[in-house]
């Protein structure tokens, strides 16, 4: 059954791989702020990569051409140790804004990724600069000094610079693992359990160095279990699964959906409120996007009547 689905056009659509994933992505800042309350920035990412790691192990361990790894080139090894290397830092940057500011604005600041992917793709894949592309970069730049700033504009007096910063350096990592990840060429299965193991051993070193280890209550083991699956196993499979047949600027188009879902888990189950200014800084940040791609298709409408 499962080889028949990976088989099928739809294990390849993206209007069936994006929406699943979306939906998982949606979870990750309501339940890790849940478990920062009792573990730290460290500890969650270590059991979130350890489980990762294990599970891909025990899915990989008698169905994965091992001997592949083997055949791997110098330059194609670094790619995905540079892959695994941003998995990690995108999670560390996004845990210690969580820890340091309000949910909504930590993952609101994160959702500026899709604007990180177009422009990054510009030099990694010689992609071009268009008006369209340009706009939504406006968009989303006044999006987050509205939102950083909390509307006050005149003083510029940022609620917490750390914890914003931290956020918009997530945004960057995702941005640039997205178009670095898109250039692997190797077997999807062997070079995630790689990237998630690379961003294990990290997890591990950081742990030591910053933190110490504990034995997580039952409650957040089952929380960063899900975390796990949810964001490292399943999201890590459906998002490169996702790259590898589609573009990366139609796999960035729809995390336009995103957000929505984010923020229902962050009410739901943290009780934060969106302010007014935090619904507008919001609304430019999630529409920056979109108004990119339909900006692109009118202009090829336009351009097909010529």
């Amino acid at each position: 059954m499962w080889k028949r689905w990976m088989a099928s056009s739809l294990s390849r659509s993206p209007f069936v791989l994006m929406p699943l994933l979306l939906l998982m992505w949606g979870s990750l800042a309501a339940v890790s702020k849940l478990l920062l309350r009792n573990l730290d920035s460290y500890q969650v990412l270590f059991y979130m990569y350890g489980f990762g790691v294990v599970i891909f192990w025990a899915i990989l361990r008698s169905r994965a051409n091992w001997r592949l790894a083997l055949t791997w080139k110098a330059r194609e090894a670094a790619l995905l140790l540079a892959c695994g290397a941003l998995t990690f830092l995108y999670d560390f940057f996004y845990l210690k804004s969580l820890e340091r500011i309000p949910a909504v604005e930590a993952s609101m600041l994160n959702y500026l990724f899709p604007i990180f992917i177009v422009l990054l793709a510009i030099p990694i894949h010689g992609e071009t600069m268009n008006r369209y592309k340009a706009a939504s970069v406006l968009m989303g730049a006044a999006g987050t000094v509205l939102l950083v700033t909390e509307g006050n504009l005149g003083s510029i007096a940022f609620t917490d610079i750390e914890g914003d910063a931290f956020a918009v350096a997530a945004a960057v990592s995702w941005g640039l693992f997205t178009n670095l990840v898109k250039k692997n060429r190797q077997d999807l299965m062997l070079s995630t359990f790689a990237i998630a193991a690379v961003a294990f051993v990290l997890s591990a070193g950081a742990l030591l160095l910053s933190s110490r280890f504990v034995v997580p209550r039952s409650g957040d083991l089952y929380g960063v279990l899900w975390l796990s699956v949810s964001n490292v196993v399943l999201g890590f499979f459906l998002y490169f699964r996702a790259l590898k047949y589609s573009s990366a600027s139609l796999v960035a188009s729809f995390t336009f959906f995103t957000p929505f879902v984010t923020l229902l888990f962050i009410v739901l189950l943290l009780n934060e409120r969106l302010t007014p200014t935090d619904a507008a800084a919001a609304a430019l940040i999630i529409c920056s996007v979109p108004l990119q791609k339909l900006g692109e298709r009118a202009g090829k409408r336009i351009a097909s009547h010529y």
